[in-house]
């Protein structure tokens, strides 16, 4: 036994009323206090996917994990266009492009086959299991198992904010700062999102530890040849590339990091930033150079985000065309759009950083200089990244964050916020200990009562939750998200033959919930050669089914839904309300009036769910 060890019970009392025990008390009883508010979340709060993005790639994810190459059943016109383009120059046939496995050409790799691996190891009753409704909880097994996976990444991203923050602070700002973290209820709702936004963090965070790592080491490597820095800043290049293939935005990340090694590393910048640039362009390159084989684009469809929500391709217009015609668009409405997102952001997603009140001690915290320079010169790597990630968030936003506001895809500074909540926490410290307490214990009760306030957000949601629970009062949310039904859409979806080819305005809820290939909505019924449903039907492949969900079906009334980009809602209300379909429309078999009345329009070429009667 080592003289550590306690021995009588007047030891053992001492050791866990002042001594060693007494961290280890705390331990377990955060443990009990974190397992429990993960359970109570994700059984009472988390819902359903919300974000197309977060279907679309649980999709891309199974048909990998199903040995279908990275292949999608969401099928965007703007990408049978760029296909059709490249088929053309390559003199092949044009109108081909939809009778082999449609490649994903919006998704960078990573995420999706970090899901192809967990659907890997998920029995198959669970990769396509789809709750039954009325139940309890409304949500789907694989959503649920994509939901644990991402808390084990934020558990991964609350243990980096400390082991960080132990690094460059002190273990109180550490504590501090993990605890506000884990207890940032914004960052929950993204856990639970299916989004790649856990991921990412991980790998910010990575990168940012290295970069302090290889700083602080930069005498001693000075003397050792400088080998173990550049071979960090290998490493660091490296999680840079693979944060690009997440998101490819993240990309952009690299400026500030290349920046940080050039003016921070001593006489081996030159090496350092060189290694890093190398490391990140070997691992991009080969996924660009897929992209540009497949549609003479790198980026793929991803990067005509930067001409979405412009004048000429307002809301989700551009994705919907079969021929956008860029080049007649005037080079300044990108602009135009910039700038307006950039006020918005001004206004709106910078003063409401994470959700929490923390960031405000960040903004108030860049006013006083820090003694060790380590620490000034993090902050201004975590500045550069978020003026970045300001940036490509104002140029890259289109309708998918009207669709889901703030949990969703392109919320790129929400990236930055541990690092935004490290430096936060130090301010916060930094004031409290100019404060003389009149003894220990008040001084334990602010730091404590600091917690529940940052952290309020979540335990309010929390208590909400609790207090539903008996049905004395209603839920905060309801579990199901619209204008999703699982089980609806896996039925009418059922209904259509294997490896049929579906058209609807929800087409990523087709083809994660549905299990069908399922082009978006073109612009037009019937009206343009170009632009409507009859050049997917007549030329490149037949049509089963159309699905028009509540998305369209519960829009607003308004006078722009008389406009020729919003045909399929007047062929909802011709259909359920004059029961007339167009003229010379493939699909004639209409579903039940029932499920038209809830705003579910479903037409087939056969009425596949007539059964008869001795069956």
């Amino acid at each position: 036994m080592t003289s550590d060890t306690p021995r009588g019970i007047q030891t053992w009392i001492h050791y866990f009323e002042e001594g060693a025990g007494i961290l280890w008390i705390k331990a377990f009883l955060l443990t009990v206090c974190a397992a429990a508010a993960i359970v109570a979340y994700h059984f009472m709060e988390a819902r359903n996917f919300m974000a197309p993005e977060a279907m679309d790639q649980a999709q891309l994810g199974r048909n990998i994990a199903e040995g279908r190459g990275f292949t999608t059943w969401y099928i965007r016109p703007l990408s049978i266009h760029l296909l059709q383009d490249k088929a053309r120059a390559k003199g092949t046939d044009v109108n081909a492009v939809l009778r082999t496995a449609h490649p994903d050409l919006e998704n960078p790799p990573l995420y999706p086959v970090l899901l192809a691996g967990l659907f890997k190891a998920l029995p198959m009753k669970i990769r396509h299991g789809v709750a039954a409704e009325p139940v309890g909880l409304h949500r789907l097994p694989p959503e649920m198992a994509i939901g644990w996976l991402n808390v084990g990444l934020f558990i991964l991203v609350v243990v980096q904010v400390y082991r960080l923050g132990r690094l460059v602070f002190d273990p109180a700002v550490a504590f501090l700062a993990a605890a506000v973290t884990a207890g940032t209820e914004q960052l929950w709702r993204f856990a639970y999102s299916g989004l790649s936004t856990m991921l990412l963090m991980v790998l910010v965070l990575a990168v940012a530890h290295l970069l302090v790592v290889i700083e602080r080491g930069e005498r001693a490597e000075a003397r050792a040849g400088g080998l173990r820095q550049v071979l960090l800043a290998l490493l660091a290049g490296l999680v840079l590339g693979a944060a690009c293939l997440t998101r490819y935005q993240a990309g952009l990340l690299l400026v500030p990091a290349i920046l940080f090694l050039l003016l921070f590393t001593g006489g081996r910048r030159g090496s350092t930033s060189l290694a890093a640039v190398l490391a990140f362009t070997l691992v991009v390159s080969p996924w660009l150079v897929r992209n540009w084989s497949l549609s003479g684009q790198p980026f793929g469809t991803a990067g005509y985000a930067l001409f979405a929500g412009t004048e000429s391709f307002p809301a989700d217009r551009l994705e919907r065309s079969f021929d956008p015609k860029l080049a007649a668009m005037p080079m300044t409405e990108p602009v135009r759009k910039g700038v307006g997102n950039v006020l918005s952001q001004l206004q709106d997603d910078l003063p409401r950083l994470g959700g929490g009140w923390l960031s405000a001690f960040f903004l108030v915290g860049l006013l006083v200089p820090f003694r060790d320079p380590s620490l000034g010169r993090l902050r201004w790597f975590v500045l550069g990244s978020l003026a970045m990630l300001f940036l490509a968030q104002a140029a890259w936003t289109t309708s998918l964050s009207e669709m889901v506001p703030v949990v969703n895809s392109e919320n790129l500074l929400v990236l930055a916020v541990p690092l935004v909540f490290l430096f936060g926490s130090a301010m916060f410290m930094m004031l409290l200990d100019h404060i003389e307490f009149p003894f220990p214990l008040l001084r334990s009760m602010t730091h404590a009562a600091a917690m529940g306030v940052f952290s309020l957000p979540l335990l309010i949601a929390l208590a909400a939750s609790v207090i539903a629970l008996p049905g004395w009062f209603p839920r905060r949310q309801y579990p199901l998200a619209e204008p999703y039904r699982p089980s609806v859409i896996r039925e009418l979806s059922n209904y259509t033959p294997t490896g049929s080819l579906m058209v609807s305005d929800i087409p990523w809820a087709v083809a994660w919930y549905g299990y069908r290939e399922c082009v978006r909505i073109p612009l037009r019924v019937q009206e343009s050669y170009k632009e409507d449903f009859f050049v997917v039907h007549d030329y490149l492949r037949p049509v089963q089914a159309v699905y028009i969900s509540p998305f369209t079906a519960n829009s607003r009334w308004h006078s722009s839904f008389w406009d020729a980009d919003h045909a399929w809602f007047n062929f909802f209300l011709d259909v359920s309300l004059r029961q007339r379909l167009p003229d010379g429309f493939p699909l004639l078999a209409v579903h039940g009036p029932s499920y038209v009345s809830a705003g579910h329009l479903f037409c087939a070429e056969k009425p596949w769910w007539v059964r008869p009667a001795n069956r």
